[in-house]
């Protein structure tokens, strides 16, 4: 035999002495799925290949931001469905719905009530969105102050908006209430915007980053003004969700000098929000799109390249995805592995370390399944060769006495036999035989 089939030999006598085992064994091999089991429901191997992403309505910021993502994520063999919405109050409905198939999408913190967050995980901002206060310059004049707004027609987001929270939590610094105030109009961005280019509103509050087609077209509108914050950073002293921005001079059109001079701003940020459930490699694939999306975007206003995505608004539970993102970093594993080999790689190593501590010096003991079940079917039939040989040294034995006990010994000789014999443990069964045998003699001449 050669070292090639003796290997082979082993190893099939091994998985045989183990198979043997199991059937014997019910209640380890119970436990052993189960382990099984259980390391494969902590590591989750196999996530889905789909994403169903609630945005806001068609050619807004965030679908097209969700877009971008989705070109991104198509490299890597997952598909997105962009989800248009009513915004940032139903994104964080849908994902909170078990029956929806939405499971990210955009918010702000700011939108959120305590019951909105316990389905949701936070993947950290992934832009700024200023809250825009536009007027008509030429029929209510320059606007100083949030109280001096108040007495005119302002346009807001929809009740259940994010842009409506938003403009509230500032307006009861003031202690101005918005709800039930005939100067506050709730009404869709659409119609509002419409509203204030054709006069029927005098003012516009609403939250969007710069590159909302809408927002582009109010901010180049002829008498349309943004209301300069100059208290922002109180602001944001006040509410940790809150960033102070500055419009720069000439940076919306330097050939019309639009705005003439540098205005302060109020922003909250753009939240990537996932359902808890989302598979933790599907999370990973969504920031690693994020940070690709900020880091390659062609255009970018107030952000910084490399700036997003980043925790930023913690009124939004982090995920601990994210947390081990930002803290240590992508895997390294995703340079060479596919997103969703290098996620598992990395939930995996410290569970594969801990069992290599326990198995290795389980495996210097050199247990060997194939001896240990050999032995255990071989004790059995010591035990009733010890038997047979008390009754030879303790009776007078009659011939049909010594019959029966040889027929016992034949019996005992070819059941050996038909258990089997693994390799390396020949030479203890012919001891056996050899056992059998010297009985055997004992029998004859007693």
């Amino acid at each position: 035999m050669n070292t090639l089939g003796y290997i082979k030999n082993v190893i099939l006598d091994e998985f045989q002495a183990i198979k043997e085992e199991v059937r014997d064994s019910k209640i380890l091999a119970l436990a052993f799925v189960a382990v099984i089991v259980l390391i494969v429901i902590y590591l989750k191997p196999f996530p889905a290949r789909h994403i169903y992403f609630a945005t806001y309505y068609p050619n807004s910021d965030w679908a097209q931001l969700a877009e971008k993502t989705a070109s991104l994520l198509k490299n890597h063999g997952i598909d997105i469905s962009v989800l248009y919405t009513n915004g940032a109050l139903d994104n964080v409905a849908r994902l909170s719905n078990r029956k929806d198939e939405a499971n990210a999408g955009y918010t702000y913190g700011f939108a959120l009530n305590q019951e909105d967050l316990s389905n949701i995980y936070s993947l950290g901002s992934v832009a700024y969105e200023p809250v825009w206060i536009l007027y008509n310059k030429s029929r209510i004049g320059e606007v100083k102050s949030l109280s001096a707004l108040a007495q005119y027609r302002v346009g807001l987001g929809p009740l259940k908006s994010g842009s409506y929270q938003i403009a509230k939590k500032i307006f009861e610094v003031m202690n101005i209430e918005l709800d039930n105030n005939a100067h506050f109009k709730p009404d869709n961005i659409l119609k509002n915007a419409e509203k204030l280019k054709s006069g029927e509103i005098d003012a516009f509050i609403f939250a969007s980053t710069y590159w909302d087609p809408t927002t582009q077209e109010l901010l180049r509108s002829p008498n349309i003004a943004v209301y300069d914050f100059k208290n922002a950073q109180a602001y944001t002293k006040k509410f940790n969700a809150f960033v102070a921005l500055t419009l720069s001079a000439d940076s919306i059109d330097i050939l019309k000098q639009i705005p003439k001079q540098d205005i302060s701003l109020l922003a909250t940020t753009t939240s990537l929000v996932v359902n808890r459930n989302m598979h933790p490699d599907l999370q990973l694939a969504l920031l690693m799109a994020a940070r690709d999306a900020n880091r390659n975007a062609p255009n970018l206003f107030f952000a910084k390249r490399n700036e997003f995505p980043a925790y930023l608004d913690p009124s939004i539970p982090i995920g601990p995805v994210a947390e081990h993102f930002y803290d240590y970093g992508p895997p390294h594993a995703m340079r060479y592995l596919p997103y969703w080999l290098a996620g598992l790689v990395d939930r995996a190593w410290l569970l594969l370390l801990t069992l290599f501590a326990i198995l290795y010096p389980l495996a210097k003991l050199n247990i060997h399944f194939r001896k240990f079940r050999f032995n255990l079917k071989e004790i059995p039939h010591y035990k009733e060769l010890l038997e047979i040989e008390k009754r030879l040294c303790d009776h007078n034995l009659s011939a049909q006495d010594k019959a029966q006990l040889s027929k016992r010994l034949d019996w005992i000789n070819v059941h050996a036999i038909k258990a089997g014999v693994p390799i390396n443990e020949e030479a203890a069964y012919f001891e056996f035989l050899n056992a059998i045998y010297l009985l055997r003699k004992k029998i004859e001449e007693a």
